[in-house]
């Protein structure tokens, strides 16, 4: 009697183990893990993957805003429009440079205007070998007082519609006169213009007080046309492709001169063929 007892609970007690058995495998089939454990697990994964690629090929990767940027300037338009209409069928973004007072000023913004063009004033500045050189109508002088200085960049802007910026035209001696520049900027700055130092001498006193009223500012770095002959200039061009772990931004400076305007038209290609953007010179001033 005792034994067939015994026999009984040891029977019940396997049915029991059994069916507890079967219970936990069903859970670890349907549960087999955290699913939160599993998903830092795969983004552990995921990020360790991407550092590697990313370790592999940056050089590939690089964003849009890591290419390398170069703006063309071409100075002294508003003597004749010939130039200007052989410039606007390059097929790039070419910042012009507009003297004010000349007799194709204002034809020159309009027709840049309607291309959609960038659009400079180029303000006209003494030099230190004034009267020899003469900066033309429109001119900034050391002379001149603050309500003179004030009221002539007015009136060049007023001669030179649509412009966003103002770059200088000779000036030599005029940027290195730090308290009539500064009237000069405050009143760009007034005017919501931003400034490009042409860096007629290297004396200039730009940088600094840019810097120090918080104007818009940045400066050349080649002018590509001192020399006028083709095979010089369209080198000028090239050069910088071949130094380009020197350099992240270029703003090279040139003038409507028949040699630059036949160099900058076999440059073009080439240059966007190094996968180097053209744009406006106001992309490569920070706001």
């Amino acid at each position: 009697m005792v034994y067939g007892v015994k026999k009984s609970r040891h029977k019940w007690f396997l049915i029991g183990f059994g069916i507890f058995a079967l219970f936990v495998a069903a859970v670890l089939i349907i549960c087999p893990s955290n699913p939160e454990t599993t998903k830092k697990s795969n983004r552990k994964k995921s990020v360790r993957e991407y550092r590697q690629k990313a370790h592999i090929s940056k050089k590939v990767i690089l964003p849009p805003s890591g290419r390398q940027k170069i703006a063309f300037i071409i100075d002294d338009i508003g003597y004749d429009m010939v130039p200007l209409k052989k410039l606007l069928k390059i097929d790039a973004p070419i910042t012009f440079s507009v003297l004010p007072h000349c007799i194709h000023s204002i034809d020159a913004a309009e027709r840049l205007h309607r291309a959609g063009r960038e659009i400079l004033l180029h303000l006209p500045m003494e030099p230190y070998d004034f009267p020899d050189k003469d900066p033309g109508a429109g001119a900034l002088f050391s002379w001149m007082n603050e309500e003179e200085i004030r009221r002539q960049i007015r009136e060049d802007i007023e001669a030179v519609p649509y412009v966003s910026g103002v770059n200088n035209h000779m000036g030599s001696r005029f940027m290195e006169n730090k308290e009539k520049l500064n009237i000069v900027f405050n009143q760009i700055s007034e005017d919501g213009l931003f400034f490009v130092d042409s860096l007629t001498t290297r004396h200039s006193k730009g940088k600094e007080l840019a810097e120090k009223i918080g104007l818009r500012f940045t400066s050349r770095d080649i002018f590509i046309d001192n020399n006028q002959d083709f095979t010089i200039i369209l080198q000028n061009f090239m050069n910088p492709l071949k130094k380009r772990n020197r350099w992240r931004t270029l703003i090279i400076i040139g003038h409507p001169y028949p040699s630059t305007i036949s160099a900058l038209k076999e440059a073009v290609p080439k240059i966007k063929a190094e996968g180097i953007d053209i744009v406006p010179v106001s992309d490569l001033i920070s706001n």
